[in-house]
């Protein structure tokens, strides 16, 4: 089907990006009548239920608990199993307050964030061009406070919250599937009470709503773990620089189905502030590609 493996990599890893940046905005927007922190508390639980079997069935679960003989990736991937219930509950939420452009413009400028995180805690150097795509991010959230008179929270949340989790992730030596089986485990200790108690207290949209409210639950599950299969699947077969270039799909169709399909206004500054981020990201593609094809 595929002439080459490369071919194989940019497809898998396109899939993946592009469902998490058209059917997973749309998906969440159905959820927008229950809570914020539940629909999140339901996204951990489902997720660990459906990649443990997954895992048990297809793979080695053996390397999830030797995960609990190390203390220091218990501690790191405790501390991103909150940084991604974190990011999941800032995207969640941008979606159902029809803000979907602020995830986007978040999940864009994560690698310049990722840029400065990586020159402070690991000594990477920065190129000429990718400090001016960081200087020109800092340029857009600037603008941004200056019209909205207000720090651009949800934008830089989300942001921040994805850089430091990739950082964080890149400093042990763990799967991403059997990473974020025990990150998902580790929200699935605390979304298990927490669920329990809002049913104790009449408070569960999982039981008090329609079905179709139980079944869109339920799969907050598979919705977090099939572009993730296939993300890592195309990682096989080409580099992580060009992954991450085709990551930006996600945030592009974030864009898109905003304005497009969920018909969310767009400001004019903040339209401004995306031109600003979108020059800035010209510039770290071609210094990603430029490296690579040295």
């Amino acid at each position: 089907m595929f002439q080459n493996q490369f071919s194989k990599g940019v497809i898998f890893t396109c899939i993946a990006s592009i469902f998490w940046g058209l059917p997973q905005p749309l998906f969440f927007n159905e959820l927008n009548h229950v809570n914020t922190i539940e629909v999140v508390m339901h996204r951990g639980l489902w997720s660990f239920v459906f990649l443990f079997l997954i895992l048990l069935v297809f793979s080695n679960i053996k390397e999830f608990f030797k995960i609990f003989k190390s203390y220091k990736k218990v501690l790191v991937l405790s501390i991103t199993a909150g940084l991604i219930a974190s990011n999941w509950g800032g995207f969640i939420y941008a979606v159902a307050q029809e803000r979907v452009q602020d995830a986007s413009m978040g999940y864009f400028i994560t690698p310049m964030i990722s840029i400065v995180l990586g020159y402070i805690f690991l000594n990477e150097k920065i190129s000429i061009l990718k400090l001016y795509s960081v200087i020109l991010m800092m340029l857009a959230i600037i603008f941004l406070f200056l019209n909205f008179r207000g720090i651009p929270y949800l934008v830089i949340s989300i942001g921040t919250t994805w850089a430091i989790y990739g950082l964080l992730r890149k400093k042990i030596n763990v799967s991403p599937s059997i990473g974020l089986l025990y990150e998902t485990f580790i929200i699935s200790l605390i979304s298990i009470p927490y669920l329990i108690y809002l049913y104790q207290i009449n408070l569960s949209s999982f039981l008090n709503f329609d079905i179709r409210t139980i079944v869109f639950l339920v799969l907050t599950g598979i919705v977090t773990i099939f572009p993730l299969f296939f993300f890592n699947l195309g990682l096989k077969y080409i580099q992580l620089g060009l992954a991450g270039t085709l990551f930006y799909l996600a945030p592009s169709f974030h864009f898109l189905t905003s304005v497009f399909i969920l018909e969310e206004d767009i400001h004019f500054s903040k339209l401004i502030s995306f031109l600003i981020i979108w020059v800035a990201i010209i510039l770290y593609i071609y210094d990603t590609m430029r490296k690579q094809t040295i």
